[in-house]
């Protein structure tokens, strides 16, 4: 085996590994009947962007490596295959990238990764930038350390205004819901 074939076997291994983490947690989500209360409009246009192009990007390369392979008949099984192989599970990655942002009864999802409502510590909007767009700084606790993400709204867009209303609501009703559940283990 070479350097090349052990880099596509260790590519392929962890891209295999955070797709099932990925379906894991989605049908772990599902089990907490999770409910999307919207999805973000605005939210990460970039990364969406330069998820697309990565992915084609992958495709056409990939595309042009196994034409070159087969006209100059330097090919093995193994190469083809992983040459295939990897940018369909590339695709299969990216695509939880190319998602919106949502916000549901368990949380703000952003990038597949949730940031449940009971973990937010506080919501922070900031001043509207150059380009009219509003950042809402959302402080929660990650494992034991403090983290922040940004979520980008459109100063007069309506989804500011629900999304405000959402993190009342939600946020209130999780600290409330997690202060009975300590009361109820201090009486036993």
């Amino acid at each position: 085996m070479n350097f090349a074939s052990i880099t596509y076997l260790l590519m392929i291994l962890l891209i295999t590994f955070f797709i099932t983490t990925n379906v894991r947690s989605n049908m772990k989500y599902k089990k907490e009947n999770m409910q999307v209360l919207m999805n973000l409009n605005i939210d990460d246009k970039s990364t969406h962007l330069i998820s697309s192009i990565v992915m084609i990007v992958l495709i056409i390369f990939s595309g042009f490596a196994i034409i070159g392979m087969i006209n100059t008949r330097t090919y093995t099984e193994d190469s083809v295959l992983g040459m295939v192989i990897l940018p369909v599970l590339m695709i299969f990655l990216y695509v939880p990238m190319l998602k919106k942002t949502k916000i549901s009864t368990l949380g703000i999802h952003k990038k597949n990764y949730l940031i449940r409502w009971e973990d937010i510590k506080g919501v922070n909007y900031l001043k509207p930038d150059a380009k009219n767009k509003v950042k809402a700084k959302i402080l929660y606790t990650a494992g034991t350390r403090d983290s922040s993400v940004d979520v980008t709204f459109l100063k007069d867009d309506l989804q500011l205004e629900e999304f405000k209303e959402l993190v009342k609501e939600y946020k209130s009703s999780k600290k409330k819901s997690n202060k009975g559940k300590k009361d109820n283990k201090s009486e036993k």
